[in-house]
């Protein structure tokens, strides 16, 4: 069975927590036309309420970097 040509988008946004480190989230099938502005507003909403917490309670305190991702599979042995 062959797999078939594929895409996918993924949005990855890095926040800095409370004890250092460096927190992951990741979304996908983010809507097209997206701006920094977007971005950046959703992720200083997700701080400003405090609505996720780490695995070790480390709470995110600060925007690192955010961004989104195309995978693209090609299929090479049909």
């Amino acid at each position: 069975m062959a797999l078939q040509n594929t895409s996918s988008k993924v949005i990855v946004m890095l926040f800095g927590t409370s004890d250092g480190k460096t927190h992951r989230m990741e979304f996908n099938n983010p809507k097209d036309g997206l701006t920094t502005q977007d971005v950046q507003n959703v992720m200083q909403t997700i701080i400003d309420k405090n609505i996720i917490q780490t695995r070790s309670g480390a709470t995110l305190t600060e925007i690192k970097d955010g961004g989104i991702v195309e995978r693209t599979y090609t299929d090479l042995i049909p």
